[in-house]
């Protein structure tokens, strides 16, 4: 019984270990990380910018922000559905978030980036 409890459906998705090599390939340093290339059409095909990426987003802005800003989480969603760059995002987001939009926007790529090698991997 305990073998069939670790034997985990093949539809079920990538296994820990495959989460963890997959996290592991993506760059961390901010250069190689924005010229990393994005599979739009996977990330858009899918619901993960509103199921994943914006409830990420919400929280975020919380944090740095110590509100819910709407607005400005639609306004980064806009700019995710019109597939702009990183490097455009973090300057963007520099005018809001000052010195913390390195910091948000290398997180932000570094999980959509996980989120679109996730999908890739089913």
């Amino acid at each position: 019984a305990v073998a069939a409890l670790e034997r985990a459906p093949a539809a079920a998705g990538p296994s820990a270990e495959q989460l963890k090599q997959m996290i592991l390939s993506i760059p961390t340093k901010r250069a190689d990380l924005f010229v990393a290339e994005v599979d739009w059409d996977v990330a858009l095909a899918s619901n993960v910018l509103d199921e994943k990426i914006k409830p990420w987003i919400s929280k975020k802005m919380v944090e740095y922000l110590g509100e819910d800003e709407p607005t400005l989480v639609e306004f980064i969603m806009g700019k995710l559905h019109a597939k702009t760059g990183a490097e455009a995002i973090e300057a963007e987001m520099a005018k809001v978030l000052d010195d913390d939009a390195q910091v948000f926007t290398v997180k932000l790529w570094r999980m959509l980036l996980f989120e679109v090698l996730r999908l890739k991997s089913t």
